[in-house]
């Protein structure tokens, strides 16, 4: 009697993992939604991954899994990192403005 393997490759896990992230067709957007669409898809790719390391067994498909997920993480890392920086600017110039105003108050109360 013949017995079918129920084993499946890791090239195809992967497939199937990938399958169920696959991009949604481009339409007519501007840059600032195009990169949200794009930090969206990562966020959700990253989700998706994470759920499946989750309880994976060590193979070749978890380590490409993993490689993958690394590979997302960083662009959102950058991106956080470049938005943080962005507001720490904004408020170190806001604290640098309200310490001149304060220096230009005469404590007298006289204008």
């Amino acid at each position: 009697m013949h017995e079918v393997s129920n084993h499946v490759s890791p090239s195809d896990d992967l497939t199937a993992l990938l399958e169920r992230l696959r991009l949604q067709p481009a339409g007519a957007a501007s840059l600032s939604e195009v990169s949200q669409a794009h930090l969206d898809l990562l966020l959700a790719r990253i989700a998706s991954l994470t759920e499946a390391l989750r309880d994976a067994q060590s193979d070749e498909t978890s380590r490409l899994a993993a490689r993958l997920l690394l590979a997302d993480l960083a662009p959102v890392v950058a991106r956080f990192r470049g938005g943080a920086n962005d507001i720490a600017g904004a408020l170190a110039r806001a604290a640098d403005g309200i310490r001149s105003g304060l220096q230009n108050i005469d404590p007298a109360g006289s204008s």
